[in-house]
């Protein structure tokens, strides 16, 4: 079976999410094509107009499609519905650009085998009735009287289509990650010790135009400050082009933190979240019920601390985890376990593999000299 992928691929200054997004099929060229038979061409494409160009012509069975968010709707069903057309019999997967658990492109679905979420909700009916098109903005407008100004990521979800958002993986899933996940100690690098209490290190946004997710931040910040005078804590926010700290501090901080409180961003999941788990913090977070990712930290008092929105009980959670290291241990384990469980059963092929309806290639049917070159992934050093 034959693919072509088209995204931006290369990490940069730019965009960190699409080549996170894209990376794992680099990674596992050879696993796809050893135990799925399948093969894949990248070629960069970003606007509609590219995608459509790069597509256009192509002879393959399947195309994986990741836009930029910047990309106009009506540009994408144009794109997508003319796609459909002229490869009838193709796979198409859509990989949606937003972050947020809703989008923009869900007029895409008609014309798509499925439209792939890093974080979707789990009761895809709740799409049309959330103000600005998450579950957290609903709730902050709807209960903590949040001015939202108009901000909204939604679009209507066509009748019928609705089974074709699919959870596919988190953008969590590049070297550095996997790097810190699998390190082993070694006598030359102790591992560091724990002495900072809480860790929440927050970027707020534009501090002149303070939107809805700064606002919400600020006010974990307030919810932590009754812990600073019985404990020590790595917490601040910081507004873009005002850098408090630098990311070498970020990290050595990080790794030497007990607890690391991750409240919600543009999106629920974030960087921050799987850093905590890949350096043995405790993962502190609003709770997560509604939300479906891969590779999922998220099962409440197993593998991360739920704690309510409003953060009324943040201070009380805090406390009880700080005094009680065995069980705050025992998650962290169980986190790392999960996450790392993830690589080890091959669960991004599977994914691709339930995509695409792929029945598992026996291995007497590929040799090695079968196999495409082992081609490097894009560098991932920089995100």
């Amino acid at each position: 079976m034959k693919a072509l992928l088209v995204g931006n691929a290369k990490f940069g200054k730019g965009d960190l999410i699409s080549p996170a997004q894209l990376y794992p099929f680099f990674d596992h060229r050879q696993q796809l094509q050893q135990e799925l038979g399948l093969t894949f061409h990248h070629v960069h494409g970003e606007t509609f107009a590219e995608i459509e160009q790069i597509c256009e012509s192509a002879d393959v069975d399947a195309f994986f499609i990741r836009p930029a968010w910047q990309e106009d709707p009506a540009a994408a069903e144009r794109c997508l519905s003319q796609l459909r057309n002229s490869h009838p019999a193709s796979k198409i997967i859509f990989i949606d650009p937003f972050d947020q658990v809703s989008s923009k492109f869900f007029n895409v679905l008609p014309y798509v085998d499925r439209f792939v979420k890093y974080q979707r909700l789990k009761d895809v009916s709740l799409y049309p009735q959330l103000v600005g098109g998450t579950m957290i903005t609903d709730f902050l407008a709807k209960h903590m009287g949040y001015e939202l100004n108009g901000w909204s990521v939604t679009s209507e979800i066509p009748a019928g289509t609705e089974h074709r958002i699919v959870t596919g993986w988190n953008v969590t899933l590049i070297d550095r990650f996997k790097k810190a996940l699998f390190a082993r100690p070694r006598f030359w690098r102790p591992q560091p010790k724990k002495d900072i209490d809480i860790f929440c290190r927050l970027s707020l946004g534009h501090k002149d135009q303070l939107e809805w997710y700064g606002q919400y931040r600020i006010d974990a910040l307030k919810a932590l400050e009754p812990l600073a005078s019985r404990y020590k804590l790595a917490a601040n926010g910081e507004f873009i082009g005002e850098k408090t700290i630098s990311s070498r501090q970020y990290f050595n901080e990080i790794r030497r933190s007990r607890i690391a409180f991750c409240p919600f961003g543009w999106a629920e999941t974030t960087w921050r979240d799987y850093e905590a788990i890949c350096y043995g913090c405790l993962l502190v977070k609003p709770e997560m019920d509604h939300l479906a990712t891969q590779p999922n930290i998220y099962i409440p008092n197993e593998t991360y601390v739920p704690v309510r929105w409003d953060f009324q009980d943040l201070e009380e959670k805090c406390q009880y985890y700080l005094e009680h290291p065995e069980e705050a241990n025992r998650i962290i384990a169980n986190a790392r376990q999960v996450y790392m469980d993830y690589f080890k059963r091959g669960e991004f092929v599977k994914t691709i593999q339930e995509f695409l309806q792929l029945e598992a290639v026996p291995s007497s049917d590929l040799s090695l000299n079968s196999l495409l070159p082992n081609v490097p992934a894009p560098s991932a050093a920089s995100l």
